[in-house]
């Protein structure tokens, strides 16, 4: 996987298990998100900048870039009326290495209880 860091600040946790990756507390199984082109998924945090949740939000937490799938030619064994061997294509897995993970700083205040809730100003 390709890390790098978009921001400055405190960056959210992450862990990877074969193909599954988790920011924070949002899991994806990225072999289940890879697609004919390259796929885009986001992290974000809500408008009150405690939730974090896959899709567009009010604050950027991740980015992930998914590569297209890669496919490979492999005989089948058979052979056409020509005697030409029959091939077929099949989807190669996940190559974890070409991922792109990008990492945002997350907001000063991100998962501090509110210090000031209940004052009247």
């Amino acid at each position: 996987m390709i890390i790098s860091e978009v921001s400055q600040g405190q960056k959210a946790t992450y862990s990877v298990t074969g193909t599954v990756l988790t920011i924070g507390t949002v899991t994806i199984d990225l072999q289940e998100r890879q697609k004919s082109v390259q796929n885009v998924v986001d992290v974000c945090l809500d408008n009150q900048l405690q939730t974090m949740a896959e899709g567009l939000g009010a604050w950027y937490v991740a980015t992930i870039v998914v590569p297209p799938i890669e496919r490979e030619l492999y005989d089948t064994g058979e052979v056409d009326d020509q005697g030409d061997p029959v091939m077929a294509e099949r989807d190669l897995p996940l190559d974890m290495s070409k991922v792109q993970l990008r990492l945002w700083g997350l907001p000063a205040n991100y998962g501090q209880e509110q210090q000031n809730e209940g004052v009247e100003v």
